[in-house]
């Protein structure tokens, strides 16, 4: 019984949020200058410039902030 329980955990619960971690990886991994983004915290921007830990992204005119790679959470549609 505790070997069913391990497996029907380890398939639908720790398998997919890994597999969601390495897209987000390679989401992350990806980003180039001109990409429209959208961050964690809800933030919209396009990336101006792509530093190897960094990214500057402008959320309005003159306005650009630097932020973590790792706070992006995706490709804005």
């Amino acid at each position: 019984m505790f070997v069913a329980l391990m497996a029907f955990m380890y398939f639908f619960m720790i398998r997919p949020q890994n597999k969601r971690n390495k897209e987000l990886k390679l989401l992350q991994d990806s980003l180039k200058v001109g990409d429209t983004i959208v961050t964690f915290s809800g933030l919209y921007g396009e990336v101006v410039e792509v530093g190897t830990a960094t990214l500057i992204i402008r959320i309005a005119p003159k306005t650009d902030v630097k932020i973590d790679r790792q706070s992006v959470r995706g490709i804005a549609a």
